[in-house]
């Protein structure tokens, strides 16, 4: 009787459950193997991120704030533009070409730190001689005392940078702020100790009247002038119209 109890074949509901047990078994098993531990992080990593996380809440609201102002200020970065394109364009004007200058300007100091400016519509300087620079329709400006100011005006020029010398030649015109005009071919102009002379025909006007002369000697500061003879002076009857600071005049 035991024996036939034995030999019979097990039920369905021990089959199942000894396929589960085999089945969560082995579950467990895979589940094992393939978990990784994760590693605790160390002081000084969580240091680090502290500090990343406080900088990147002072990092963005600056950004932000850089953004809204480029917004706000691309007007005016537009109008910079502009008048860089201006600038550049106004440069080009300015030709440098195997050593010849469109459009020049000199500016320089006399002896007693006053300030002249000499102008050209062309200069030339030579490649062996870079001391002497060629003018064309020169034009020089200088200051004297008391704020007056002589100009001076010609067909061309010779200017000797390092000498602060100006030779002018062909329709040479002087004029003082104080009414004198002097008119002559040629005009030699020492910048630094601020002195005109011309050895050659010279016509002068102002508020004294009208002078011929030979030659001329002018100090611009001291404000005297020498002229030499033979000549012709003429002049004005007015003598309330004679400045007080009429050139003195010798002839010889």
């Amino acid at each position: 009787m035991t024996d036939n109890k034995q030999d019979q074949p097990k039920t369905t509901s021990q089959i199942e459950r000894t396929d589960f047990q085999a089945k969560q078994k082995y579950l467990k098993q895979r589940a094992s193997s393939n978990i990784t531990r994760r590693q605790v992080p160390h002081e000084k990593d969580i240091l680090r991120r502290k500090k990343v996380i406080k900088w990147t809440k002072w990092v963005l609201p600056i950004l932000a704030l850089f953004l809204l102002g480029s917004i706000a200020i691309w007007p005016e970065i537009d109008r910079m533009i502009n008048t860089n394109k201006e600038v550049v364009k106004q440069l080009s004007r300015i030709k440098v070409e195997s050593g010849t200058m469109i459009g020049a300007t000199f500016h320089g100091l006399d002896s007693s730190e006053r300030p002249y400016t000499i102008t050209s519509s062309k200069v030339i300087q030579k490649s062996n001689n870079s001391d002497m620079i060629r003018l064309a329709d020169p034009k020089a400006d200088i200051l004297l005392q008391n704020n007056s100011w002589i100009m001076v005006t010609a067909n061309k020029g010779i200017y000797m940078q390092h000498l602060q010398n100006l030779n002018l030649y062909e329709n040479v015109v002087l004029y003082r702020d104080d009414g004198l005009f002097m008119y002559s071919d040629i005009a030699d102009i020492a910048l630094k100790d601020s002195i005109v002379t011309a050895n050659d025909w010279i016509h002068a006007e102002g508020p004294f009247g009208q002078l011929d002369a030979q030659a001329y000697f002018l100090d611009m500061h001291t404000n005297v002038a020498q002229f030499k003879g033979p000549g012709r002076l003429i002049l004005n009857d007015d003598k309330n119209s004679s400045p007080p600071s009429q050139p003195s005049k010798t002839s010889e």
